[in-house]
């Protein structure tokens, strides 16, 4: 019995050791739902519910039921049952068995296996207990011509449970749900119902509502209901009556929003959508239709989704609304891997994918379950589930949970396996010790996956197979392995190390014990050992017994190790390591000993074996289907038995695979395979084994296979609107692609690829899904597959669209007029043949046989079919409802349409205007009949009642409108003209016709904004700051107004700003053309400028854009980050960055590089300013001075000329050997002693570091020796001491610097000699120092001389000079050195055996003298001035100061270069004089300031304007054309305007209009009374003063005729009278008068001495008759050399030569006086050009910030004055010089900077031309102002012969003939031509200075010291020249003479020499003799061209014959007058001109 029992046992055992070998877990899988129940069940009592839930698993998992608390759903009789499939069955009850647990609740379905467990989504539970309900209708009224809603009311306990089906339009019209509706009635998808455009004829129809349970299917009918029609008059502004805020619908579903708003008239509706960055504009396509108060949208996506808004507006307002759409995406969730598997230990990492039409989904509530039960880590938004350490408790089934907040629930599951791990012993058995007999169980437990398998072993052998050992393992319930050895009775050779080894395919673990029996040894049989070639062998002796003292291994006789590889370990065991065959095949014999002695010896016999080596293969690339292919699998090396198998993919070749293997000998293999196929491909493999090894070696084998079908695709027909899968796989090697192509015609014809699309669905697997068919996806299809392989497969199959019949709209309503014939259309597609049958009311079929009234045709179009009734002469009795009904094959469907018959409504009556504005007019009327109901619209007619059309095109001309609101009877008619006469009618329009026109209505538009912008829009740029804008005014018809002016706006076109800066100016009112000068730009830069017209309403539109860019200009900011580095002793390399690119204002054409050497001033004082030009950013300048301080400044320039300079930048150029010593001397101090002295080297060219001495001996030719010697180089001096006597001593010195040593001085040579001879050893030359300081002149001598010192030739003596002494040594030391002290000091020395003389010349340096300083021109903002430095005090000028201030100001100065010659001063205040004067710095002080003048910039206080040029009166009103107030150069700041009518009271109060308005073209003074004589007073302000004036006018009568007589005459009487308020100009006046007075005077007294000579009395009248002749002639631009009757007035500066010489006609006094022609009247004029010159000395050329300005005066405005006021009305000009109040003259200068050198552009004003008027001029004289406040006198018609000459106003006429010569005087007077020229005299105003105008360019003279000598000298000769010439002066026009002269004004401490005809220096005075003080004014400069300018030059004074000057001198030829330029010359004073600009110069000292 125990024997049986044991062997069971041992058979169990066995039985469960084979089990745990089969891999562990390999045919499990995890439960997965195959249908999971939905999230929501929904039922009713009696119907019941139940709920499906499958699942698949392996094992098949069971499926069972629980509650949402996790506790298990139970069977209820009755109630609820659980069947055997899984489905929960809820059974149907009674309403009172109703439980909430049961019937209301939330359900899970659990499904699970031995894997693990899943749970489903929540299922919610609803039973609903069937109540019954009624429905009722809500209407929603409105108005007519509007849409009315029709609403289903459902009861709240049912609402969400019924749905409208349809609503019933009585009779037996169905309405169903539609996205589009038929255009009369819309039934929505939510159940409203829409009738648009309500007529009355709808008030009498009715309307049921259909209704069904979802649950139950009960319909439910709601009474019939009527519609009511709103009835409104007037305007009603739109609100939003319905609309549906938030509409959910869900993906692929058609979605409606609704937005129902009421007003009258009816409301337009926009849509737009908010979803983007803004709101755009919802537009019709295929999915979206605008259907006014609905959009409808099929298919909806999510890109739907978002915020709506719709708008709806009339005339009367707008309203809107805002609705959601909200689109319900199904969502996919997925987790990622759907099975992992992980080794235990490792971290598992789950990610729950959620998307959603394949995008991802973000942020939502994600829950992880575990085997059904939720994880508590896991968090809201967490997409990830990560399990560390895994462990056998992890595996199992994971879940994604996601719930999405509308309460839907998805799933996705997961299954978590455990990976391979490797054996690990659980538990372990220990070392024992026994006595023989005892029964010992040893035991393993060890765990892995797959579970391991538990082998024992006794020392290394198998466990002895006797009846005692018995072995056995099992498996727990938790995968664990137990495995046990019992030995039931153990002896003595049982002893040993027993171990355990656990393995799986993972790895493998050992456990080894002893275990020990007491006993002798004993050794057990030692089986045959294998061991393999290589590897080590470890060979354990099986000893038993126990204690054991030693054990031991023998070979052959030898005990081991007898090899190092050799080892025996000390529990007894052999090692050998690496195995070798030869040498370690053989018995080994094993003995142990015990300590007393005994033994046990056992053999064993080792073999090894060599494992097997294969040699690599591989098969051919590109192996295609029916190829041969063979390789062969060799073994390179092994011992036999070889055994060679092939493998594919891991398996035996199979006997289908055709493969053939044939062994070619017993180590290699051949596989070869005749005919190639796909199911050849994979893995190939040999396996070479032997007792040894198990050797593979893998090759793949690819067969290339065309593409095949797998899935052949096939035609298919689709119902429309359905969706159709179309397949088509296809398999082949590589895997083939699929592609799909749809025929764009033909079957044959070209094919286009079919791309992912909405609706179009490209499968991975091939298919193509087309969803939501319509017609045009019908067609041919291709699918193509191809791998590569050969030309590819395809198919093409047809797709039809199975289409029922089916109609665009259900239904369409017919009206028709009585008696005429009803068409009835009806346009059916589908699928052909379509059958049509008309039918009336629903029922009864029409037939044309049975009714002579109809026809029916049929047509078939390419969709279907169209079917056409008529019925004839139609009345009301043919009214109602008509269906055209269709069908096919695939259904039917019919269209309602409703035919009505109507008559013509009656004419409107009442039509008059509610409402007038410029553009609209709103009219109403009133229906003339009761039955408005007939009246579908009314038509308004209108047209411009000013028109005179013939009758024939008078209807034709009537515009009209629709309005399709009849019940408000009123009228918004828009986008008429402004300001415009209409006539309106109005027209009822009904369904049978119109009514006759209502009666016309005449109305006036009012004005409007203007409506069309400024046309000819143009700039063109003047100067670089400047652009010209111009425009013409806009059309007439489109001015709506009068233009009161114009908003310029400009804006740079490079900036990315779209707002336009706006400037205003005003207009004329009659839309004249109009320029603007716009200042003040960025230079060189490109603006955009439109223009605005507005009038009195408001701004038009912007004109059209234009661009232009301002002129280039030199560059405002020098270069950047100039830098400077030394490259050797003569180049330096300077770099620099580019100015800002901001402010090169131009394009740069290079770079100027500016450089000068600071040299000492011992230096010769010459100017070595240098410069050179570069396009480069670097350059290097070579040729430089050694070892020299250099200042370097940059600039860039443009074409314009040179920008900015840099600030100096001093670099140092580098050392270098120096220059030879200047000079040498040896002489002979004794006679053994030479003394050698030395000049250190003019160029050292660096630090002088010590002197070389050279020194030679010479006999004769014979060179004896020579030496050097080094010298410190403070010394320059060395004596040579203990020579030979007699001998010649040769010396030469070199200097050296830390370079080196430089070139040698000269060889002087000395003989050395008993006698000394007197001889200097120091050197002379030049001496600089300083004044105030002290100079030592050294004289060191040899031979003890006598010492002798001059100066000059003068001899001095000791004390001579009180700052000189002589010191013994012979130096002569000079204190408080002055100018004086300058000169040659000569030192002479002598002691009788010789003599030598040495020279010093010393310069003083001084502080330098004024400069001398004068103004050439000014503007009213700015002075050009000039100067000339005078001595510079022997040292260089290192600057200038520049004092300017205004009067009664502070005093600015300003630092000026030392090369700069000229300045401009600017931004100064206009007509304002200003005090200059200016100092010269050198290094030794600064020179006293140079003469101070007192300058007046251009401008005056405003002049008075002629009251014709300024006022325009009229009936009620008074036009002020404030533009024509001259401003006299300086702007006008603002006027005070006030008037009064004249009544007999003369203290009538003043209406003040306003006392600061602002310049502006013209004003309006309204509110006057017709016919009434009224006086004006203004006064106008600038910054110069203020001018006052009174004008008179009489206001039209009230018919705008003139006044009467007697109020005229009255105005007459009070004629305009001028009241000037600035008193300065009243003083003049008078000082005017006095001057005329005293001219008279001297005119009689010159005529008495003249009255014989016949020639000068006919000069003075024909001066007279001219004047006279040219009175009432001027011209604003000179152009031409004569003006004669026929001559045109050039027009641009292109017509001028640059250097012509002009004659000018000065305007007269009297047009009757006779004209003389010849040159009497004639001026000459000449344009100048301004151009840098280089200077000599200390003047150097114009700064640079003075290249390329244009000054000019003002801008000038445009003139656009009315016509009958042109020849009264002077030019607003600013440049012109002509347009001054009674005579005074306003002057422009313009100009030039030096461009180039060659320059010859005109200013721009130039081309600004003010040509003169005709007719009469108001200014009869002009004349040149020479004092500050000078006022003219007024001429009358007496002639003038001379003008006057006063204190307090000095009046120069300019004289001009064409005779060579004008005066015999050597003070010439020089032009470019040649020609005579004026001159202009002046008065002393006071003893210390002298007023002086400035007519032209001037120059300082140029003085010298001598005649700075002279000048004493000849005050004697001035003053008896003046005695003689007062005395003499008989000649009548002596005093004219003087006039002619020119004043010149020479500053203190100088004066000018003229030179006479003899050529001796003589001084020239006032009158041009050489008798008078000299005060130089104007000098001439040849540096100086022409300016060209636009003032005109008046010519006074008729030619003058001239005689000899009392010194009796002959006059020079005129071309001597040019060739001999004085300095004090004048230069065409005609050029530049400067009225009223003064400066005053301290006169000379007496």
């Amino acid at each position: 019995m125990w024997i049986s029992s044991r062997f069971f046992v041992i058979f169990l055992l066995l039985h469960l050791d084979t089990t745990c070998s089969e891999p562990f877990e390999a045919h499990l899988r995890g439960p997965g739902f195959v249908m999971e129940p939905p999230g929501r069940v929904e039922f009713s009592n009696s119907s019941g519910g139940w709920l499906d839930c499958s699942a698949s698993g392996s094992p098949q998992p069971t499926v069972d039921w629980v509650h949402a608390d996790g506790s298990a759903v139970t069977e209820i009789h009755g109630v609820r049952r659980v069947l055997r499939n899984g489905t929960l069955v809820l059974m149907p009850f009674a309403a009172a068995a109703y439980h909430q647990d049961v019937h209301n609740t939330i359900y899970r379905c659990i499904a699970s296996n031995s894997v693990g467990r899943i749970v489903s989504r929540d299922v919610q539970v609803r039973a609903v207990v069937a109540q019954a309900y009624k429905v009722d209708v809500e209407v929603l009224s409105a108005s007519r011509g509007c849409t009315a809603i029709l609403r289903c009311v459902v009861p709240t306990f049912v609402k969400e449970l019924v749905r409208v089906v349809s609503w019933v339009h009585e009779p037996a019209i169905y309405i169903y749900p539609s996205l589009q509706g038929d255009g009369k009635f819309h039934l929505l998808p939510t159940g409203e119902l829409l009738i648009h455009n309500l007529q009355e004829s709808d008030e009498s129809q009715s309307f049921r509502c259909r209704s069904m349970h979802r649950l139950t299917r009960q319909v439910v009918v709601s009474s019939p209901t009527r519609l009511r029609i709103n009835s409104h008059r007037g305007i009603i502004s739109p609100s939003v009556v319905e609309h549906t805020a938030h509409v959910q619908v869900s993906q692929d579903e058609g979605a409606v929003l609704l937005c129902v708003a009421q007003g009258c008239p009816s409301p337009e509706y926009s849509w737009y959508t908010h979803n983007g960055a803004g709101p755009l504009p919802v537009l019709s396509g295929p999915r979206v239709r605008l259907l006014g108060p609905i959009l409808a949208i099929e298919a909806v996506t999510g890109e739907d989704s978002g915020v709506y808004k719709c708008t709806a507006g009339n005339v009367g307002g707008e309203a809107s609304a805002e609705l959601r759409l909200t689109v319900a995406t199904p969502i996919q969730v997925e987790i990622s891997p759907n099975v992992l598997s992980v080794h235990m230990g490792g971290t598992a990492e789950f990610r729950c994918l959620v998307t959603s039409n394949g995008s991802p989904v973000g942020m939502q509530n994600i829950l992880w379950y575990k085997d059904g039960r939720q994880l508590p880590s896991s968090g809201r938004v967490e997409d990830t589930l990560v399990v560390p350490r895994v462990s056998r408790e992890n595996r199992g089934m994971y879940q994604c949970v996601v719930r999405r907040p509308e309460g839907d629930t998805f799933q996705a599951t997961a299954e978590l396996q455990l990976g391979d791990a490797p054996p690990v012993l659980l538990y372990s058995f220990i070392e024992q010790t026994l006595q023989p007999g005892p029964a010992v169980s040893l035991k393993c437990s060890a765990a892995g996956n797959p579970t391991p398998q538990i082998s024992w072993t006794l020392d290394g052998f198998p466990l002895p197979s006797n009846g005692r050992f018995m072995i056995g393992q099992y498996i727990t319930v938790h995968g664990d392995v137990i495995s046990h050895v019992n030995i039931s009775h153990v002896m003595v050779e049982d002893g040993g190390e027993y171990a355990c080894n656990a393995e799986n395919r993972a790895g493998r673990v050992q456990h080894a014990a002893r275990l020990n029996i007491y006993g002798l040894p004993y050794i057990r049989l030692i089986p045959k050992v294998t061991a393999v070639s290589g590897e080590t062998l470890n060979l354990k002796c099986p000893v038993a017994g126990y204690p054991i003292e030693e054990i031991h291994w023998e070979r052959g006789g030898r005990e081991l190790p007898d090899d190092i590889r050799q080892r025996v370990q000390p529990d007894g065991s052999l090692t050998i390591s690496p195995v070798q065959k030869n040498s370690d095949s053989g018995v080994y014999t094993c003995w142990a000993r015990n300590k007393q002695g005994h033994s046990a010896r056992r053999s064993g016999e080792v073999t090894v074996i060599v494992p097997p080596s294969i040699e690599p293969f591989a098969f051919q690339e590109g192996l295609a289907e029916g190829m041969r292919t063979r390789t062969v699998c060799g073994v390179s090396r092994g011992d036999p038995p070889l055994k060679l198998i092939w493998l594919k993919d891991g398996d035996p070749l199979p006997d289908l695979l055709g493969a053939n293997v044939t062994m070619l000998d017993q180590y290699s293999s051949l596989l070869s395979i005749p005919s190639l196929s796909a199911t050849h491909s994979g893995e190939y493999t040999c396996v070479a084994k032997n007792p040894a090894a198990e050797i593979k070696y893998t090759a793949l084998l690819q067969v290339k296979v065309p593409p095949r079908w797998i899935v052949e695709p096939v035609d298919a027909n689709v119902e429309r609107n359905r969706h159709i899968m179309l397949h088509c796989q296809a398999q082949g090697v590589p895997t083939p692609s699929i592609v799909w192509k749809k025929a764009t015609g033909s079957k044959s014809g070209e094919y286009e690829e079919v791309r992912e699309r909405p609706f179009t669905k490209l499968l991975g697997n091939g298919s193509l899904l087309l969803q939501h068919v319509k017609e045009d996806r019908e067609g041919f299809y291709l699918c193509q597959a191809n791998n590569g392989i050969g030309t590819g497969i395809g198919k093409v199959i047809q797709l039809k669209v199975n289409s029922s019949p089916y109609f665009s709209s259900t239904s369409r309503s017919v009206m028709v007029k009585k008696g005429d014939t009803a068409l009835l259309q009806c346009a059916v597609s589908g699928d052909k043949p379509i059958n049509i049958v008309w039918m009336r009311s629903g029922k009864n079929t029409l037939n044309p046989s049975t009714n002579y009234k109809i026809s029916v045709k049929q047509e078939a179009t390419p969709d279907g079919v169209s079917a056409e009734l008529q019925i004839r002469t139609v009345d009301a009795t043919d009214s109602g409802p008509y269906f055209c009904r269709a069908s096919n094959l695939y259904g039917n469907d019919q269209q309602l349409v409703q035919l009505q018959v109507q008559e013509p409504p009656l004419p409107p009556s009442v039509l008059e205007a509610a409402m007038i504005s410029s553009r609209s007019v709103n009219l109403k009327w009133q229906p003339k009949s009761l039955g408005t109901g007939d009246v579908t619209k009314y038509l308004v007619e209108f047209r411009e009642a000013d028109r005179s059309l013939p009758p024939a095109l008078f209807v034709e001309q009537w515009q009209q409108i629709e309005v399709k609101d009849p019940p408000h009877f009123n009228a918004l008619i828009e986008n008429l003209k402004p300001a415009t006469r209409y006539a309106f009618r109005v027209i009822a329009e009904g369904s049978a016709g119109r009514s006759a026109p209502s009666q016309e209505l005449i109305v006036r538009t009012e004005p409007q904004r203007p409506a069309g912008p400024p046309l000819s829009l143009s700039a063109r740029p003047l100067s670089s700051t400047e652009l010209l804008i111009s425009w013409v005014a806009p059309l007439p018809e489109l001015r709506h107004g009068d233009i009161q002016g114009y908003n310029v706006g400009y804006k740079l076109s490079s900036s990315g700003n779209t707002v336009y800066n706006f400037t205003s100016i005003s207009g004329d009112g009659d839309g004249g053309n109009g320029e603007l000068l716009l200042s003040g730009l960025a230079k060189f830069a490109r603006y955009t400028v439109v223009v605005q017209a507005f009038n009195q309403v408001g701004p038009g539109p912007l004109s059209e854009p234009t661009a232009a860019q301002t002129m280039e200009d030199v560059p405002s900011r020098p270069p950047e980050d100039v830098r400077c580095a030394a490259l050797s002793s003569q180049s330096l390399q300077v770099s620099w960055q580019p100015p800002p690119i901001y402010h090169t204002n131009g394009l740069l054409q290079g770079y100027k590089l500016i450089f000068e050497p600071i040299i000492d001033d011992i230096q010769p004082s010459k100017d070595e300013v240098e410069s050179r030009k570069t396009t480069a950013l670097t350059m290097v300048l070579t040729g430089l001075r050694k070892y020299t301080n250099y200042s370097i400044q940059v600039l860039a320039h443009t074409r314009m000329g040179d920008g900015a300079v840099s600030k100096p930048l001093f670099c140092h150029s580098e050392e270098d050997v120096p220059e030879a010593p200047a000079d040498i001397k040896v002489v002979s101090s004794s006679s053994q002693s030479l003394y050698i002295s030395w000049l250190a080297p003019t160029e050292p060219n660096g630090v002088i570091t010590k002197y070389s001495l050279y020194t030679r001996v010479v006999n004769g030719r014979e060179e004896l020796n020579n030496e050097k010697r080094s010298l410190p180089s403070q010394q320059a001096y060395y004596e040579a001491k203990g020579l030979h006597p007699h001998m010649e001593y040769q010396f030469w010195v070199t200097a050296s610097t830390r370079v080196g040593e430089g070139k040698s001085s000269r060889v002087s040579s000395q003989i050395t000699t008993n006698r000394v001879p007197a001889r200097i050893i120091s050197f002379g030359g030049p001496v600089v120092r300083p004044w105030r300081s002290t100079v030592t002149l050294p004289c060191t001598a040899v031979g003890k001389p006598k010492r002798e010192w001059f100066k000059g030739d003068v001899a001095l003596r000791q004390g001579g000079l009180h700052n000189s002494q002589m010191l013994d040594s012979g130096d002569l030391i000079i204190s408080s050195l002055q100018l004086a002290d300058g000169g040659n000091y000569s030192c002479q020395v002598d002691n009788g055996i010789g003599t030598d003389r040495l020279t010093h010349t010393l310069l003083v340096q001084v502080p330098p003298t004024s400069p001398t300083l004068y103004v050439t021109s000014a503007t009213s903002s700015s002075i050009l001035m000039h100067w000339k430095c005078g001595f510079t005090g022997n040292a260089p000028i290192t600057g200038y100061t520049l004092f300017y201030r205004r009067t009664n100001g502070n005093t600015d100065e300003m630092q000026l270069s030392r090369h700069a010659s000229s300045h401009e001063l600017k931004g100064l205040v206009c007509g304002s004089t200003y005090q200059i004067h200016m100092s010269a710095q050198n290094k030794v002080g600064t020179s006293p300031t140079s003469t101070t003048l007192h300058v007046r910039t251009q401008g005056q206080s405003p002049g008075h304007p002629a009251s014709t040029a300024l006022l325009a009166p009229n009936s009620t009103s008074l036009l002020v054309r404030l533009h024509s107030w001259p401003d006299n150069g300086c702007p006008l700041l603002y006027f005070v305007l006030q008037y009064r009518a004249v009544t007999e009271d003369p203290d009538a109060e003043w209406v003040l209009v306003s006392n600061a308005l602002k310049p502006q073209r013209r004003i309006v003074v309204n509110n006057l009374r017709p016919s009434t004589l009224y006086q004006l007073r203004m006064e106008a302000h600038n910054v110069a003063g203020i001018s006052q004036a009174d004008f008179s006018f009489v206001t039209l009568t009230k018919d705008g005729d003139p006044p009467p007589p007697e109020i005229m005459h009255r105005g007459h009487r009070g004629h305009t009278t001028v009241i000037l308020g600035n008193i300065n100009l009243l003083i003049p006046s008078v000082a005017a008068v006095s001057g005329l007075i005293c001219t008279i005077i001297m005119v009689i007294v010159c005529y008495r001495h003249k009255q014989a000579n016949h020639i000068q009395k006919e000069s003075l009248e024909n001066r007279a008759n001219s004047e006279a002749a040219q009175r009432e002639r001027y011209y604003a631009t000179i152009h031409k050399v004569s003006m004669q009757n026929n001559d045109k007035i050039p027009e641009t500066s292109e017509d001028i030569s640059p250097y012509a010489t002009f004659q000018l006609s000065e305007a007269g006094g009297n047009m009757s006086q006779p004209h003389h022609g010849g040159p009497a009247n004639t001026l000459l004029h000449s344009f100048m050009y301004h151009e840098r010159a280089l200077a000599e000395g200390c003047s150097s050329p114009p700064p640079a910030a003075s290249k390329n300005r244009r000054r000019h005066s003002r801008k000038t405005e445009p003139e656009s004055e009315e016509s009958e006021s042109d020849q009264d009305q002077l030019t607003s000009s600013r440049t012109e010089s002509s347009n001054q109040h009674e005579g005074k003259i306003k002057h422009s200068i313009i100009y030039h900077g030096a461009q180039s050198s060659t320059s010859s552009d005109l200013s721009p004003m130039s081309e600004q031309k003010s040509l003169p008027r005709r007719g009469r001029s108001r200014y009869h004289h002009q004349q040149y102002q020479f004092s500050t406040n000078t006022t003219p006198r007024h001429h009358n018609s007496n002639k003038m012969n001379n003008n006057t000459t006063s204190n307090t106003n000095t009046t120069a006429t300019n004289t001009t003939a064409t005779q060579p010569s004008t005066s015999i005087n050597s003070n010439k007077i020089l032009s470019p031509r040649g020609g005579n020229l004026k001159s202009i005299s002046s008065t002393f105003k006071s003893q210390d200075s002298i007023q002086c105008h400035i007519p032209t360019l001037v120059k300082s003279p140029s003085i010298s010291t001598q005649q700075q000598k002279q000048f004493h000298k000849q005050q004697l000769q001035q003053s008896s020249s003046n005695s003689q010439h007062s005395s003499t002066s008989s000649n009548p026009n002596s005093s004219s003479l003087k006039q002619q002269q020119p004043l010149l004004i020479t500053p203190k401490l100088h004066q000018l020499e003229a030179t006479n005809g003899n050529g001796s220096p003589e001084l020239m005075g006032l009158d041009g003799i050489g008798n008078s003080p000299l005060v130089a004014c104007m000098p001439p400069s040849s540096q100086f061209r022409p300016i060209p300018h636009k003032s005109i030059m008046p010519a006074h004074e008729p030619p003058h014959h001239h005689h000899q000057n009392l010194n009796h001198q002959q006059q020079p030829h005129p071309h001597q007058q040019q060739q001999q330029p004085h300095p004090g010359t004048l230069l065409n004073p005609s050029t530049a001109m400067l009225s009223s600009k003064f400066f005053t110069a301290p006169t000379l000292p007496k």
